[in-house]
């Protein structure tokens, strides 16, 4: 990693620096071959500092360490992170959205990427400008794509700057909603979607079948509360709950539908009537007790984005119920599907 003190350095120098060390360092790697990203950063420090030679930045070019974000830093205020593929593209995987290694008072970084794949090329371009996605490998990172166009990148769809939300005290919240607003029906974020951050992701995706009784349980009842489009006729209605699966329990399952739905129909009475109900209606009866208790402790946030509600009421319940019934009734009888839920209280 490299850095230079602070001077009174402007921009336009600095890109001037930019374009002479990558001059230098084209031609110093044209015939080199299995260039290694370590390898390439050293070439990329020691070229820079040679271009260095006779501006403002002479003397001042240094490494930083090997976390240190960005690779190279001028005067502390410009700043370069050296990325490389040996494929013939201009993407690659960027840092972590939470720059908690950022060298402090740096206020411009580039990008000098190196591309070895083909023609051998290097291109450098303001970091904030070529960033279209955020993806994950252990922790929430940026994606790096060098031909973004102008005006396309994560910041501009978020409609925030970058300065504004690095410096944000909770920038994954705004990532989360706007891929949270982008989502189709079926979609859930499996990766920041965690309500607390202090919440441990495990990197092991089991089948539901591995959970244990106490988690399975759990899961169907949440899933009651959280998706009551599965008591409709959709035929795509535990899609939600399927990624909801994965997302909060790293659990997958290939027939989740019969959790809810296997078995006969079953004769119930509600209100005064003897009733013949699915399985789905029957499994909401037995654990209407569970439901009622779950529902209270859920968080309110919780709630209101997976029934896709800009408020919650104060009657939570109540509210829970209408998305019920707006689902599911048993139309020869009447019967809603909140009266079988207030049935299975007594």
């Amino acid at each position: 990693m490299i850095y230079v003190a602070k001077l009174n350095a402007k921009e336009k120098d600095f890109i001037a620096l930019l374009e002479k060390s990558r001059k230098l360092m084209l031609v110093f790697l044209n015939d080199k071959k299995n260039i290694s990203p370590t390898y390439f950063e050293m070439i990329v420090f020691e070229q820079t500092r040679k271009a260095a030679k006779g501006t403002t930045f002479e003397g001042t070019v240094k490494q930083t360490g090997t976390y240190a974000f960005p690779d190279i830093i001028a005067n502390k205020y410009f700043g370069v992170e050296v990325k490389m593929t040996a494929n013939d593209h201009w993407t690659s995987t960027g840092n972590s959205v939470l720059e908690s290694s950022r060298i402090e008072d740096v206020e411009r970084i580039y990008i000098v990427f190196g591309k070895f794949g083909g023609k051998l090329d290097i291109r450098y371009r303001l970091y904030q400008e070529c960033l279209p996605e955020v993806s994950v490998t252990h922790s929430p990172r940026y994606r790096i794509n060098m031909d973004l166009p102008s005006g396309k990148s994560i910041f501009d769809k978020i409609g925030v700057d970058y300065d504004t939300l690095r410096n944000d005290p909770n920038p994954i919240q705004k990532i989360k909603d706007y891929y949270r607003s982008q989502l189709k029906d079926g979609e859930e974020l499996w990766w920041i979607d965690q309500d607390g951050d202090d919440k441990a992701v495990s990197p092991i995706i089991k089948p539901f079948r591995g959970l244990s009784a106490e988690e399975k349980e759990n899961f169907v009842i949440e899933a009651m509360i959280l998706f009551p489009e599965m008591f409709g006729n959709s035929s795509t209605k535990f899609e939600r709950a399927t990624a909801y699966l994965i997302a909060e329990y790293n659990a997958v399952s290939a027939n989740l539908r019969d959790l809810f739905t296997a078995g006969g129909r079953v004769k119930l009475k509600i209100k005064g009537k003897n009733v013949v109900v699915p399985q789905l209606a029957y499994r909401l009866y037995i654990r209407a007790k569970a439901i009622e208790k779950k529902i209270k402790e859920l968080d309110a946030k919780t709630l209101a984005y997976y029934w896709r509600s800009d408020k919650l009421e104060s009657d939570r319940l109540k509210q829970w119920k209408k998305l019920l019934n707006d689902k599911f009734v048993l139309v020869k009888s009447g019967v809603k599907a909140s009266d079988i839920f207030d049935a299975g209280l007594l």
